[in-house]
């Protein structure tokens, strides 16, 4: 079974996704610090982390973009039912 191990942030629109992959990009925040800081999600109390999941096992639009996202590398904005989203994919293990 596939299992993807990912962090992410999550912000309430494209405006502030773009604003804040930019400053990621320029390396003028830390992953860590937009996550403290900008985070909309509960999973901001563990930096984002969303640990290992399954596939088949998260809502069908979210589970497409982080799976879309690149390993090791912040990821465009991706918009889901919950906001929208920077990931950062840690692992993939597809057997």
């Amino acid at each position: 079974m596939p299992l993807i191990h990912a962090s992410h942030i999550l912000v309430s629109s494209l405006k502030k996704a773009k604003r804040l992959k930019a400053r990621l990009d320029e390396q003028d925040l830390s992953f860590e610090q937009a996550v403290e800081r900008y985070s909309d999600c509960p999973s901001k109390s563990h930096m984002g982390d969303l640990g290992w999941f399954a596939s088949g096992t998260l809502p069908v639009k979210f589970e497409q973009a982080v799976w879309k996202a690149p390993i090791q590398k912040l990821s465009h904005p991706c918009e889901t039912e919950f906001g929208w989203h920077l990931f950062w994919v840690h692992e993939k293990n597809q057997p």
